[in-house]
């Protein structure tokens, strides 16, 4: 079989704020160049486009020579800020748009972003993908629209939130995006041998490129080493993560810690996780006096609130966050329960200290 033809794609992105430039005001709003630096930098694989390591770099890129810079046939920017409400998008959308397979939009208005899928047709675009590394990038009645155009002109659209969780089923084109530019949600082949991790692959990478840079601290670890925190989660706040440390109610947790959570599925083949049993067909029971309540929860279920919770405390300290005694009460997806039992846990484990209402690394 011959070589596949080559993915086009054309970007759309907001070019970075001029020197001089007028900040937003209470009716624009700013949209924000780094990600999309990051996700080109990362396809066109350019020299100098992750410096994290400094002094320590090893190349860890070049093997893979994975270079999508002549795929990429167009990088369209946009104003850095616009009104919230347009009068006329269709009057930002550029003629010059080059025939294309795959759209990437990073961070533009949502009324430009409809009136590009309204035109993908002209253009051959079989595929859209706009990353939403944070809530308010594209609002959800905006995600519903663009999804119903996208129907209408037969083109796949999806909005991981992050990139990071960007994850189709393997029968689509959107599937064919992830496979073939080497992007979503991460996935690396660990290589094993007397403990050790020998080999760490990139399969997938987060589009911003920072997979890459967790496989490389990865490769010569001990697979008892406390690879998810001591690894995982402090080169994911060094490299740094662009995705939002804002809560999301959506997600019920921030886009940051989802990435981070991507990344920890990493680690799955080292230790499978164990099956969980069958779920229950009701999340209610009949009490004695007729009254529907809520079933007990079981003791597998309080567990892994334990475990979600001490997740939740390495993770933040790991990353350099002050996690105080309140913020981790205020957390939606930990029970005040769960947060006591896992805080007094890391501390009889003496992986964590409490210093009045902060928690701190011991």
């Amino acid at each position: 079989m011959g070589a596949e033809p080559p993915m086009r794609i054309v970007i759309f992105r907001s070019r970075p704020r001029q020197s001089g430039e007028r900040p937003p005001g209470p009716y624009t709003q700013e949209f924000r160049s780094r990600f999309a630096d990051r996700v080109i930098g990362n396809l066109r694989n350019e020299e100098g486009f992750c410096s994290a390591c400094g002094p320590d770099c090893t190349a860890c890129r070049r093997r893979y020579d994975r270079r999508f810079g002549p795929d990429i046939v167009g990088v369209m920017e946009l104003p850095a800020s616009l009104p919230y409400l347009l009068e006329d998008p269709a009057a930002l959308v550029p003629e010059d748009v080059p025939a294309h397979d795959v759209l990437l939009a990073i961070n533009i208005h949502e009324q430009v972003l409809c009136e590009l899928l309204r035109r993908c047709g002209r253009w051959g675009t079989r595929a859209a993908v706009a990353p939403l590394e944070a809530g308010d990038w594209v609002g959800g009645s905006a995600c519903a629209e663009a999804e119903r155009i996208g129907q209408a002109a037969g083109v796949a659209v999806a909005f991981p939130k992050p990139f990071c969780a960007f994850d189709p089923p393997d029968d689509g084109v959107l599937a064919e995006v992830r496979r073939r530019l080497h992007i979503g949600r991460p996935e690396v082949k660990l290589t094993v041998a007397d403990g050790r991790i020998e080999r760490a692959h990139v399969e997938v990478s987060a589009a911003c490129g920072a997979t890459y840079y967790v496989a490389r601290w990865l490769e010569g670890r001990r697979i008892d080493d406390d690879l998810k925190y001591e690894v995982i989660a402090k080169r994911m706040h060094s490299y740094p993560c662009t995705a939002s440390m804002k809560w999301d109610d959506e997600l019920g947790d921030t886009p940051l810690h989802v990435a981070n959570q991507a990344h920890y599925r990493i680690l799955e083949a080292l230790a499978p996780a164990a099956r969980t049993g069958e779920a229950e067909a009701s999340e209610m029971v009949m009490s004695p006096l007729g009254r529907m309540l809520p079933k007990p929860v079981a003791a597998r279920e309080n567990i892994r609130n334990i475990e979600r919770a001490k997740e939740a405390i390495l993770e933040a300290l790991a990353g350099g966050e002050e996690l105080s005694l309140a913020d981790l009460r205020r957390r939606r997806r930990i029970s005040p329960a769960a947060a006591t039992s896992a805080l007094l846990i890391l501390r009889q484990e003496g992986r964590v200290r409490t210093e009045g209402e902060w928690i701190v690394k011991s």
